[in-house]
């Protein structure tokens, strides 16, 4: 009975983790080759043709804002510090904590591109 309990207890402290871990002022990863936004509005228009499911869309719209720097792809997982979470849009705004010029530096992912 003890180990069920220990158990039961173990999976709720696990599960109540990984619901929370997005948190401001949390220092997180970013999954390499992820999308990451200077403004939400480009964001936000991204999420939508992922969700709608167009990928020649989707890739033509990435490409444009790569090639314009108003988006940027990163081939290592980086370190960030979550400055708002926004769950419902999946929107998470994040400043970039990995050392380089890019340090300090803030932008918008989508929830998806934070590893957990």
């Amino acid at each position: 009975m003890k180990s069920y309990l220990a158990l039961l207890t173990l999976l709720a402290l696990t599960s109540a983790t990984h619901a929370g871990e997005i948190r401001r002022g949390a220092s997180m990863q970013v999954k390499p080759d992820s999308i990451w936004f200077e403004d939400r509005a480009n964001l936000a228009r991204w999420q939508a043709l992922k969700k709608a499911g167009d990928s020649k869309a989707l890739a033509s719209y990435q490409d444009g804002l790569l090639q314009a720097r108003e988006a940027w792809q990163f081939t290592r997982p980086l370190t960030v510090r979550i400055r708002g979470f926004e769950p419902k849009a999946h929107l998470v705004d994040v400043e970039m904590q990995t050392e380089g010029r890019l340090q300090g530096s803030t932008w918008a992912l989508d929830t998806s591109a934070l590893l957990q």
